[in-house]
């Protein structure tokens, strides 16, 4: 956004935020906006801290892509990083949107799971991050979503 400060504009929507959560009689985990309420899952609620705690550098994750290189190589994944290598930050946060329709979670787990984020900073920017199958934040049938979406075998 050109001219406006975007801390300025984060800590004013926090307030905003803050202050319409605090004054609302309705139960916790809605959300009322112009398109209706919507009531938030249990998958979507939990922080990336939590995730990270359950997933990160456990041995299923390890071993899953120890079996992954032994089953495809080195060339599979450096096939992922080529395709991915391609792609702009826009163009994968488009994918995990997609992915994330088919797994009926949102979108934004996701893409912190995968460690994309900070993406919305530099959506032009070419990724230059690991190959899918080797993101430890996300779960098989995560990655699996990203790479059907993104048509990497």
């Amino acid at each position: 956004m050109v001219g406006v400060d975007k801390k300025k504009l984060t800590d004013i929507l926090k307030k905003k935020t803050t202050t319409t959560t605090s004054k609302t009689t309705k139960p916790a985990g809605t959300v009322s906006g112009t398109a209706g309420t919507v009531k938030k899952t249990a998958s979507t609620v939990s922080t990336l801290e939590e995730f990270k705690k359950k997933h990160a550098g456990s041995d299923a994750t390890k071993s899953t892509l120890e079996e992954f290189k032994a089953k495809h190589g080195q060339g599979a994944l450096d096939k992922q990083k080529e395709i991915l290598h391609s792609k702009t930050h826009q163009d994968l946060i488009n994918a995990a949107y997609k992915a994330a329709d088919t797994l009926k979670i949102a979108p934004w787990v996701l893409l912190r799971a995968a460690g994309w984020g900070h993406f919305t900073d530099d959506r032009g920017k070419r990724y230059d991050g690991p190959a899918i199958d080797e993101i430890k934040g996300l779960d098989d049938a995560q990655k699996k979503a990203l790479k059907d979406v993104l048509e990497i075998k």
